[in-house]
């Protein structure tokens, strides 16, 4: 006879990540259903299996969940953007010395992202937002164009900081015109136009 034994449970760590997970999943089903305005926290928690004191448990609120799936969002694609820049300057001669082919390298992998993940990038875009997030998005924006700037500048040939800044303006454009586009083949057509004429910018003149 074999002794009945009690099945592993998870421990409270363990738990504890899955209910966020679930709760991060849910939220982001939801707010892209039907808008962050429009999203309610039992609706949230209802889709995730869990309760609304746990939500508060790992969340201050619905306006923290919305936070956190951009932070998120914002990571990954910083990550897609960093890998694609590193082997676009690896896969030049002598390392790379133009600093535009990593730098389009990187925005195509970010815009590659956005259309991947159309409906959620829409949603940072679209102004159905926590009051306060304009500051955070304008933050990251500031962020991101001074260290292109840097990245500009320290390269084996220095470009004006005002490329940079029109690249990056013109990268955040195109971020939101592919995001809100509704038509995924007009979308995936404007990031490739946006970034052929981005790779003219900057450009020395044909001799």
């Amino acid at each position: 006879m074999t002794a009945n034994v009690p099945e592993p449970t998870a421990a409270p760590a363990d738990r504890g990540a899955a209910t966020r997970s679930a709760l991060l999943a849910a939220a982001r089903e939801v707010f892209t259903s039907v808008g962050y305005a429009q999203a309610g926290v039992t609706d949230i928690v209802g889709r995730a299996g869990a309760s609304v004191g746990s939500l508060y448990h790992h969340f201050t609120g619905k306006a923290d969940l919305y936070v956190t799936l951009f932070e998120e969002f914002h990571q990954s694609q910083a990550r897609r953007a960093r890998q694609a820049a590193r082997e676009a300057r690896e896969a030049q001669p002598g390392g790379g010395s133009d600093p535009r082919q990593p730098f389009l390298a990187a925005a195509r992998a970010y815009l590659d992202g956005c259309l991947q993940q159309r409906e959620l990038a829409r949603l940072f875009v679209c102004g159905d937002a926590p009051p306060g997030f304009d500051l955070i998005m304008r933050h990251r924006l500031r962020e991101w164009a001074s260290r292109n700037a840097d990245f500009f500048a320290r390269s084996a040939e220095p470009m004006d900081e005002a490329v940079a800044v029109v690249m990056t303006g013109a990268l955040m454009l195109a971020v939101a015109e592919v995001s809100l586009d509704e038509d995924a083949g007009h979308a995936r057509r404007l990031a490739s136009g946006v970034l052929d004429v981005m790779s003219g910018i900057g450009a020395a003149p044909a001799s």
